[in-house]
């Protein structure tokens, strides 16, 4: 079953990325646009003091709109930064903190001295390459999130996608369900 479980898995991210690579520039800015606006709309996004969200890199929800806006909040803005094979997440005060990092996507710089250090009323952005209503989720393959929330489990965990990248996912036992996936369409309750 887990053979099953992991090839059904990588079927959809395959299927996913491809759908979502198709995607155009405008498509992607006013699709994000939308998922920003139902985002912070949202009570947990408005009561959250700590928000951990990541910076967006190829066909991804953009979130540039959603850093800018956190930080203008007042909120705490921590982005992750991959760190052997975990992530770390660090709190950053601008975008100007961040740099390439590993596989091209931004990343705080390395003298970032502030780490995120577990919060239960912390608020989560997920990327997802795929997700389903259970609140399922299909990332790169790598774990670095499932690790992270495995030691951390912080707060509300959202995750942000196109409203195409919704299909079946076989979830396992180790597997961290997501609270809400947000789409340019709707927001899924998972709980």
């Amino acid at each position: 079953m887990e053979r099953n479980s992991e090839t059904n898995k990588n079927i959809n991210r395959k299927n996913s990325l491809a759908k979502r690579n198709r995607l155009l520039p405008d498509e992607i800015e006013k699709m994000s646009q939308m998922i920003y606006q139902r985002l912070t709309g949202m009570d947990e996004y408005e009561l959250c003091g700590d928000i951990l969200v990541y910076a967006s890199f190829g066909s991804e929800v953009v979130t540039d709109k959603i850093i800018d806006h956190a930080i203008l909040m007042n909120k705490n803005v921590y982005l992750p930064r991959v760190n052997g094979n975990d992530m770390d997440f660090y709190l950053i005060a601008s975008r100007d903190e961040l740099e390439e990092g590993s596989w091209h996507i931004p990343e705080p710089k390395p003298d970032a001295c502030n780490l995120f250090n577990s919060n239960a009323n912390a608020l989560v952005i997920m990327p997802l390459v795929a997700f389903d209503r259970n609140g399922d989720r299909i990332g790169y393959g790598r774990g670095y999130y499932d690790r992270f929330l495995a030691k951390h489990l912080t707060g509300t965990k959202i995750g942000l996608a196109y409203s195409l990248q919704e299909c079946e996912i076989e979830s396992e036992d180790t597997d961290i369900k997501m609270d809400y996936v947000v789409t340019e369409k709707e927001i899924i309750e998972t709980v």
